[in-house]
């Protein structure tokens, strides 16, 4: 299967309840549902396009995230889980891979506990909502912007920003990622009011294949909580990334695209850790 099918992609809505929910389509394969992260989307990425080579993925936007307002019929992650189940079942989706980044992380651990014949591989990617006390995540509710952008970005100041042709300058600090993902921060601080924890997630009902992703500089949620949830998750298999921090699709692309490429067509294997990997 050649990447030309992992280009072609559509934007369109589909009503859940009463919500409408946006998303984008696009690869061949097995049906992926891709949950973004605190930063939401703006378009196509690379790391879509990746997946797409080996699944069709569907990859909506968390209602609330477009417009900055949580809509009132949400007040938690189970929430929204509830509402991605409502998601797959619109469009008539019986299971699927799933992969959850940072708050859609938390998301896809909850749907995965709660309905687990609904997924077929999990990859989760610095998912936030581990109860963690011996290492806790960053307080979204009270970091300020300095310091979220040195816990959030691998590279601050001045960067290339790489492109699929070329690429440009851009100051971090005020770029689109930047403030797409301080303006989410603030998203999840109001839905957890402040307790960015999940107390009740019963990850030993998670019995299928799982691959646990960690930007090894990530500040907001530290790589040791993924050793913890490996343990938890019966054959979960960790994988570090050097140099990365919370976006790693994005810090060190070709290297995440790689490892979940590998699980998603089976060929990584379950139940261990890797050292990190640059």
């Amino acid at each position: 299967m050649g990447a030309g099918y992992g280009s072609q992609f559509s934007r369109t809505s589909v009503k859940v309840g009463e919500l409408n929910v946006q998303y984008l389509r696009g690869g061949r394969g097995r049906p992926l549902l891709y949950l973004h992260g605190i930063g939401g989307w703006g378009r196509w990425e690379t790391h879509h396009l990746g997946m797409g080579v080996t699944n069709e993925v569907y990859a909506p936007q968390l209602p609330g995230w477009q417009t900055g307002k949580i809509p009132p019929s949400v007040g938690s992650v189970r929430d929204y889980a509830r509402v991605m189940l409502g998601f797959l079942d619109s469009l008539e989706l019986p299971s699927v891979d799933l992969v959850g980044h940072s708050i859609g992380g938390w998301v896809a651990l909850r749907l995965a506990c709660e309905q687990p014949e609904r997924v077929s591989r999990l990859v989760l990617v610095d998912p936030l909502g581990l109860d963690c006390p011996a290492h806790p995540g960053a307080d979204l509710a009270r970091i300020d912007e300095d310091a979220f952008l040195a816990a959030a970005f691998a590279k601050t100041g001045t960067v290339l920003i790489a492109a699929d042709f070329g690429g440009h300058l851009e100051d971090v600090r005020s770029g689109p990622e930047f403030k797409r993902q301080w303006k989410g921060r603030r998203l999840v601080a109001e839905l957890t009011k402040g307790r960015g924890v999940d107390a009740d997630l019963s990850l030993q009902s998670i019995r299928v294949p799982t691959l646990i992703v960690w930007g090894q500089k990530d500040g907001l949620v530290p790589w040791q909580q993924g050793e913890v949830l490996a343990a938890a998750i019966p054959g979960a298999r960790l994988a570090c990334i050097a140099e990365a921090s919370h976006s790693p699709m994005r810090d060190k692309r070709e290297t995440f695209q790689q490892l979940v490429h590998e699980f998603l067509v089976g060929q990584a294997e379950a139940g261990q850790a890797d050292a990190p990997l640059s």
